[in-house]
């Protein structure tokens, strides 16, 4: 049986290159998806990411800054409280400088 969305069972998007990544399109305004965070799974170097929410209503775009970090490996950056995450309206959009090595963006 498939793991049901919106039950604490998160999905994940591998960030392993630098640059921008489009995390979730997401529908329309008004459809709302969650973001828990980044983790830092394998080392990378000079790892810097940013984790936009990026709505357009007509011809209006609207970025919000979720999470920012860097770190080595292992490390977690939490997006709101911790297991609750923060909700997003728009397309779910990381920007990730230098080497990441191998992170992890969770959201639903």
């Amino acid at each position: 049986m498939p793991q049901q969305l919106s039950e604490g069972n998160c999905q994940y998007t591998a960030l392993t290159t630098a640059g921008t990544t489009t995390i979730n399109a997401q529908g329309p305004v008004g459809a709302v998806g969650v973001f828990f965070g980044l983790q830092q799974v394998a080392p990378g170097t000079a790892f810097g990411a940013t984790v936009y929410d990026v709505v357009t209503a007509g011809t209006a775009t609207t970025t919000q800054q979720l999470v920012t970090g860097t770190g080595t490996a292992g490390q977690a950056f939490q997006a709101g409280v911790p297991g609750v995450g923060v909700r997003y309206r728009g397309a779910l959009v990381a920007v990730a400088a230098g080497t990441p090595g191998s992170v992890l963006a969770l959201w639903d």
